[in-house]
């Protein structure tokens, strides 16, 4: 039994040195960039706070479970962006082959499967709610990135060619580099209000209240 456990470990384990691909292709300017358990951490830490705040009808153990697992699948394949070249479908047939491999022994192997295919699929209230954890957490992410001034906001905009009809629009209003993510997937949220006021608020974040966190940081004694 201990055998399953310290190879799937051993397999999560890669997660917490492997970058996301997203921020390295944009050439984010920081010395240590995210990697995917930094991630993964980001989605749960949202989900628990979100549902503080809105006190969801939702299954959160499920929620919490899903998220902590729902990158399984980039140990063993590449982290797809949309700058890859890939379909939905091909991306989830390769997904469901890694995830088998990487769960491979565990006795809540077909569990883990089943809550990931629902994520994919989001078949359930509990895998839409985690898509939307997983997609704001991306655009909070950005905008953190800009507020520390190592998102450049030409290099932001080399994503427009993979905007489509929306990249006139995009660039038109964008008014900072995270703008560029944010207003792309602003679409993912405009059925649930929830997220979509969420979106906003992050959007307006300004320097002056990312000081305030970093002030209380640097200040705090303990």
């Amino acid at each position: 039994m201990n055998y399953s456990i310290i190879r799937f470990y051993m397999f999560a384990n890669i997660l917490k040195n492997k970058l996301r691909a997203g921020w390295i292709q944009i050439g984010i300017n920081k010395q240590r960039t995210e990697s995917i358990a930094d991630h993964i951490y980001g989605t749960l830490v949202l989900a628990i706070s979100i549902n503080s705040e809105y006190k969801l009808d939702l299954d959160m153990l499920k929620v919490l479970k899903t998220l902590a697992l729902h990158e399984l699948e980039e140990i063993l394949m590449p982290d797809f962006t949309i700058r890859s070249d890939i379909t939905k479908k091909e991306k989830d047939e390769k997904g469901k082959i890694c995830v088998s491999e990487v769960t491979k022994g565990l006795f809540d192997q077909e569990e883990i499967e089943r809550l990931l295919v629902e994520f994919s699929e989001r078949s359930t209230k509990e895998a839409k709610f985690c898509y939307l954890v997983d997609k704001i957490e991306c655009d909070f992410q950005a905008k953190m990135y800009d507020l520390e001034g190592n998102f450049d906001i030409e290099d932001a905009k080399e994503d427009l060619k993979f905007y489509g009809d929306e990249a006139k629009n995009i660039e038109q209003n964008a008014k900072c580099a995270s703008d560029y993510w944010i207003l792309y997937d602003k679409k993912l949220y405009e059925h649930n209000e929830i997220f979509k006021s969420l979106l906003e608020d992050i959007r307006n974040i300004d320097k002056n209240s990312y000081q305030k966190v970093i002030d209380i940081k640097e200040n705090f004694k303990g």
